[in-house]
């Protein structure tokens, strides 16, 4: 009984071996990843519900479609609350309450004889995926210094592998035991899953915020440790990096929700089996994955800006999206799922990493959380819009829109080279005016006979400069 208590306590309450870059550190990133996967990628799958839904609630697709949209809605707009509710009570009990959550609405959900009723459960499950992937980032980047890109990258394709692995199973699922035990099988999955969360260890959470500032020495640096309070930081926004990522977000997210709510329908639409488009799901979820290891690569490569890799998936993903109105072959789509599926990727890995890294450590929750929530506006509109333009006639005209945002969001990065040029001209005159005041400070401190000395000195090395040079003239 007492190993078994001392067990419990290693694994759940902490160890002094449990350091940043540690092998504990990577069983972290292992956790993170499975609890994104079987959340996040459970709501980027709903697309292969999409169909069935229609189909049991004879409804149009803008009305089904916002079922999926809420879920990828909530998951953005819990980013604040779920910043907040990290800062106050830990990774832990914030991830494991989410996966909770999860299993919960759809549970709820299984019972359901309306829309209505699917919207409220499905809101509620994204709300507590947006729980698990905010806290399964910010544990990553606390638990890991050195190889903190690669981990988060690692950790971040758990989305990918849950999209590929889910979007089949949840097919298969259907087809066997419909669509009500099949959400009463993943919300048992989910239950089961929770249990993943007590990998985060409160001793590295608390390690990484009291390393900022040195004994004694609170009051004299401008870091301060995080205390266990409802915390909002709003002072991110005015960070220009910051700002650029919410400028851009908006636009990016919006074609991105579309794209996992309707590619399935779509598929459907253009003569394809429900089997052979949920397979479109499983292509694009393997380059998610092949995406999120290259980028979280290319990210850790120090001399290659972060904003260029962002700005660069996102353009494909962008033309990508608008050449799909020309694909009405199985192969043109199964090509398209590979390619935004790379981008889409990369796109999760390095907006997650410039997200957390904008602004120091004690606000990367509340950066988040705020990107998360403007994200959810355009995630929200996203799939009912495209549904309902799809109604009115086909998807074309909704796909080309979504890829000219894609397009526009590459763009505004460029803001941040204009930004870099101020800021190395102001840290230029910085510095002068430091040297300036330094050499100042000095002279006032130094003895008077020393600067005579020094002057003497001075001038004996001027002179003998003088004669090297005329020597070397000569």
């Amino acid at each position: 009984m007492m190993s078994r208590f001392v067990v419990c306590r290693f694994c759940c309450d902490g160890d002094p071996s449990h350091k940043k870059d540690s092998a504990w550190a990577w069983m972290v990133c292992f956790g993170a990843g499975t609890n994104m996967a079987f959340t996040i990628g459970l709501i980027y799958s709903f697309g292969v519900l999409l169909p069935v839904f229609m189909d049991y609630f004879k409804e149009s697709r803008e009305r089904t479609a916002w079922i999926g949209s809420l879920s990828v809605a909530f998951a953005f707009a819990a980013g604040p609350l779920a910043g907040s509710l990290i800062n106050r009570f830990g990774c832990r009990v914030v991830s494991m309450t989410g996966c909770l959550t999860c299993a919960l609405s759809l549970t709820v959900a299984s019972f359901a004889k309306s829309l209505l009723i699917l919207y409220v459960c499905y809101s509620f499950l994204g709300f507590g995926g947006g729980c698990v992937f905010l806290s399964s980032v910010v544990i990553v980047r606390k638990s890991f210094d050195k190889r903190q890109s690669i981990a988060l990258g690692i950790s971040s394709a758990g989305q990918g592998l849950g999209t590929m692995v889910l979007s089949q199973v949840i097919q298969s699922l259907v087809t066997a035991v419909r669509w009500r035990n099949t959400l009463r099988i993943l919300a048992g999955s989910l239950f089961l899953n929770s249990l993943s969360g007590l990998l985060y260890d409160p001793k590295i959470e608390t390690a990484s915020t009291s390393e900022m500032v040195p004994s004694g020495e609170a009051g004299q640096t401008g870091q301060r440790p995080s205390s266990k309070r409802f915390t909002f930081h709003f002072s991110v926004w005015k960070v220009p990096g910051f700002l650029v990522l919410a400028a851009s977000g908006p636009m990016i997210m919006f074609g991105r929700a579309a794209n996992y709510v309707h590619l399935v329908k779509y598929s459907e639409d253009l003569g394809m089996s429900s089997e052979a488009s949920a397979r479109l799901v499983l292509f694009m979820g393997i380059n998610i994955v092949i995406g999120r290891f290259a980028c979280g690569f290319l990210c850790s490569i120090k001399w290659l800006s972060n904003w260029y890799v962002l700005q660069g998936v996102v353009l494909v993903m962008g033309v990508s999206m608008m050449l799909l109105t020309l694909a009405h072959s199985y192969e043109a789509l199964v090509a398209y799922a590979f390619i935004y599926g790379f981008g889409d990727g990369g796109l999760a890995t390095v907006f997650n990493i410039q997200a957390v890294t904008c602004v120091d450590q004690a606000r990367a929750a509340s950066a988040f959380g705020y990107l998360l929530l403007i994200a959810s506006l355009s995630s929200l509109v996203g799939p009912p819009v495209t549904g309902l333009i799809a109604d009115k006639g086909s998807y074309g005209p909704a796909f080309l829109i979504a890829g000219g945002l894609f397009i526009m969001g590459s763009l505004i990065p460029f803001v941040m080279l204009c930004v870099k040029t101020t800021e190395r001209n102001g840290e230029e005159s910085l510095n002068d005016e430091t040297i300036t005041g330094s050499v100042q400070e000095l002279q006032e401190r130094t003895n008077p006979d020393e600067v005579r000395i020094t002057e003497s000195v001075k001038r004996k090395r001027n002179s003998l400069s003088e004669e090297c040079l005329l020597v070397s003239t000569v």
